[in-house]
């Protein structure tokens, strides 16, 4: 293991028997599994729920460890849970202070050091980071390299390359399987940031605690609309699937993102009033670390937005907004960016065009649940990026007037809700078609279908806030919100229907000039002409058959392959 890594432990019961590993998170606090903690206190049967720990270059020291309740999760169902810190009876002088990253990246190799039986003295193995498991706390491990992760490393730190934490081994298969699985940081940080929060190497939001929203920030949520708002927008930052793109404005919208992101952060929670948390209406509070990477973008520039995501979420920082989208997708989804006052950004439309559009044009596909705040309205360039702004929430338009005779507004729900349904399909659809296409064929339309996600808020929205709105001015604003979404439905409709045709056509295209060029080959061939053109039909075939296919290139070396052959018969036949 390196120097820079974090010393290793082995949990044991009083009697002495090794149970699994641990980490050392710093003098004090050893990170491990609580199922891995809880068949050793059971196997030894020690008082106050003690174990021991052994850690690596001190094998002579066994030290009493007892278990940090409010850092404590037993197994739940589903695979879920698992996490328990445990704290040393004395503190062990000289230990290095361990470093917890929040992100990783696809096929990034980690290094895990366990105690599979027969190995008390430990033994070092490799695995390949995959991708998150259905729950989306685990992550799974593949296999690299004999020897593989097994029964005996429950509990041990899965590390990168620099010796930060990534996650901790909780699930091993049968023996030599090829996979296993992590614990993945957002989750050990959802069940014990009190002692986790200072090992972060990279905080997701940089927001110091004299810059936080007002601790009395509950009167955000007095508006029936903006509590709807919050409601959904928390739900929609913790579900899974396909990532997308919100973006808010106006009424107050600024206020309410800064309650959700702060509220994500630990010291401000653990300083916020009850009534701010657990006096606060039911699903309005969102999990703590639940937010990856934010920042308030008041006076910045575009470049130091983007260091300051990019440092968030640990990412090379070196002209990172030319290629922040990219970087992005190379990590494990799902991540959630939030961007608060865009508008008082120092350059707000360069911030957009040259930062958040790149990501915000590929969120459904890479996992990136991006969330724009405004002061005012958001700009109608975003609003048309996005397909689904979110708009005004807390403005009021007359219920009277052009509303008056239209359809009930139930009715016009329900063909809204399935309006959205078909957006999310074709999105989904054409997603599927441009990824298949982009890496073939060079000049792909850009993937700019992030209606569904929006949209989806912004109906549950409606539907919460239509009941009590009744007879009030806030009537009018359901009307003309509603009016509004029915439009953003038809467009986003219009240009996910429009991606996957145009990327249908370029895809039929290409499959048209190889069918072309097989014809002509089997001309060439009932004539003898095979060999005699075969570098010219090698140049057409390359082409075609390549990963990013110039296209119009090689219709050129199609037609060409195609003159040379009727020019060779016709040659012959003189």
């Amino acid at each position: 293991m390196g120097r820079e890594d974090p010393w290793l432990a082995r949990i044991e019961d009083i009697q002495g028997r090794v149970h699994g590993a641990g980490t050392m998170l710093d003098g004090e606090y050893v990170l491990t599994c609580a199922h891995v903690v809880e068949e050793a206190i059971c196997a030894g049967r020690g008082a106050d729920r003690e174990v021991r720990v052994r850690i690596a270059g001190r094998p002579d020291d066994a030290y009493p460890a007892t278990v940090v309740e409010s850092c404590w999760q037993p197994p739940l169902p589903d695979q879920r849970g698992d996490v328990a810190i445990l704290a040393l009876r004395s503190v062990v002088p000289g230990a290095p202070r361990a470093r917890i990253r929040r992100t990783w990246q696809h096929d990034e190799i980690v290094r895990i050091f366990g105690f599979p039986a027969g190995t008390d003295n430990g033994q070092l193995v490799s695995a390949r980071i995959a991708s998150y498991d259905f729950t989306g706390e685990r992550v799974q491990l593949d296999a690299v390299l004999e020897p593989r992760v097994d029964h005996g490393f429950s509990g041990a730190a899965a590390l990168a390359a620099g010796g930060e934490i990534l996650g901790v081994i909780a699930v091993v298969r049968a023996p030599l399987a090829e996979s296993s699985w992590m614990i993945a940081v957002r989750t050990l940080y959802k069940y014990a940031s009190a002692v986790l929060d200072g090992h972060l190497t990279n905080r997701p939001s940089r927001v110091l605690p004299g810059d936080w929203p007002s601790l009395q920030v509950p009167e955000v949520l007095d508006d029936p609309v903006q509590l709807a708002l919050t409601r959904h927008l928390v739900g929609w930052l913790a579900s899974g699937g396909p990532g997308g793109v919100c973006a808010i404005g106006g009424g107050g919208a600024v206020a309410l993102t800064s309650r959700l992101v702060g509220l994500t952060v630990p010291g401000y929670r653990r300083t916020a009033p009850d009534e701010t948390v657990s006096g606060a209406p039911p699903g309005t509070v969102p999990q703590l670390g639940e937010v990856d990477a934010a920042v308030d973008a008041t006076g910045r520039t575009t470049e130091q937005v983007a260091q300051q995501l990019a440092e968030s979420l640990s990412l090379l920082t070196d002209r990172v907004s030319d290629d922040l989208s990219h970087q992005l997708a190379e990590l494990g989804s799902p991540i959630v960016v939030v961007v608060n006052a865009v508008d008082l950004a120092a350059d707000p439309a360069e911030l957009y065009y040259r930062l958040l559009e790149p990501i915000a044009a590929r969120a459904s596909s890479i996992g990136v649940r991006l969330l724009l705040a405004y002061h005012g309205d958001p700009p109608r360039y975003v609003r048309s990026a996005v397909a689904a702004s979110l708009g005004q929430p807390a403005a009021t338009v007359s219920p009277s007037g052009r509303h008056g005779g239209e359809p009930q507004f139930d009715d016009r729900l329900g063909r809204l809700d399935r309006s959205v349904e078909e957006v999310e399909a074709a999105e989904r659809d054409a997603r599927v078609c441009r990824d298949y296409v982009a890496p073939r064929i060079l000049g792909a339309p850009p993937p700019q279908v992030a209606g569904a996600a929006a949209l989806a808020v912004r109906l549950r929205v409606l539907r919460d806030t239509g009941s009590a709105a009744a007879g009030s001015a806030l009537r009018g604003w359901l009307l003309g919100e509603l009016d509004a979404c029915e439009k953003a439905a038809a467009r986003s409709l219009v240009r996910a229907r429009r991606l996957n045709a145009e990327c249908a056509a370029l895809l039929a295209r290409r499959n048209r000039a190889r069918g072309r060029l097989d014809a002509y080959r089997s001309e060439a061939a009932a004539r003898g002409l095979i060999e005699e053109l075969g570098e010219s039909y090698e140049a057409a075939r390359r082409l075609l058959y390549s990963s990013g296919c110039d296209l119009p290139l090689a219709e050129l070396r199609v037609e060409e392959y195609h003159r040379a052959v009727r020019h060779e018969i016709d040659r012959r036949q003189a």
